[in-house]
């Protein structure tokens, strides 16, 4: 992807973060964006195509974990991996020009994801099919976990991947509507690393 298609992206972003799809129009974006109607319209015909790679931009490539750059090798690695990349929106600069505070753009993401599903074809598959891998990699490490006696539990492979998952979305949920999803990493590190604990009694 080229730079104009990557700056459209980046501003794009921060005004739907800023706002909400309905109120962001076309104009404002081109504005924004310092590049004539033309050579925008080239790379975007309409702002559904345009929210549609921004929501891919911000999901998969800034929010989503990507498990295959994980060590399995041990279930505390595999855990402090998914802590260590829990920074929701890490690559998007959206810090307020008065304050500096970039957290009230942050739970406007998760509105962000309930326009989606009512906007774009196929959205809510992607999202399940994300979960589906979420869950299977859980699993993967979990089971390798108790087989190399990392672990011992009566717990299933799934049961516990669950339990680690739902602690997660539980969490930045709560810290992000509370205006402190910088402390993700850390609560989350706390939980698991207790649960972790449990597990190898």
């Amino acid at each position: 992807m080229n730079d104009s298609k990557e700056h459209i992206i980046t501003v794009a972003s921060k005004l739907f973060l800023q706002k909400n799809f309905k109120e962001v129009t076309m104009k404002e974006i081109v504005d924004k964006t310092g590049l004539s109607k033309g050579a925008f319209y080239h790379y975007f015909e309409s702002k559904e195509k345009l929210f549609e790679e921004v929501i891919d931009h911000l999901l998969f490539s800034q929010v989503y974990f990507d498990f295959d750059k994980y060590s399995n090798s041990s279930l505390h690695e595999f855990y402090n991996a998914c802590a260590n990349n829990s920074n929701p929106l890490k690559g998007i600069i959206l810090e307020n020009a008065d304050t500096g505070d970039a957290s009230e753009f942050v739970p406007n993401f998760y509105f962000l994801i309930f326009d989606a599903m009512n906007l774009i074809p196929g959205f809510k598959k992607k999202i399940g099919d994300y979960s589906k891998k979420e869950i299977s990699e859980w699993t993967k490490a979990i089971k390798k976990a108790k087989e190399s006696g990392e672990i011992k539990s009566t717990l299933s492979d799934k049961q516990i991947a669950m339990i680690f998952i739902s602690t997660a979305d539980g969490v930045a949920m709560n810290l992000i509507f509370g205006g402190k999803y910088e402390n993700l990493r850390k609560e989350l590190l706390s939980l698991w690393d207790g649960f972790y604990k449990s597990l190898k009694a």
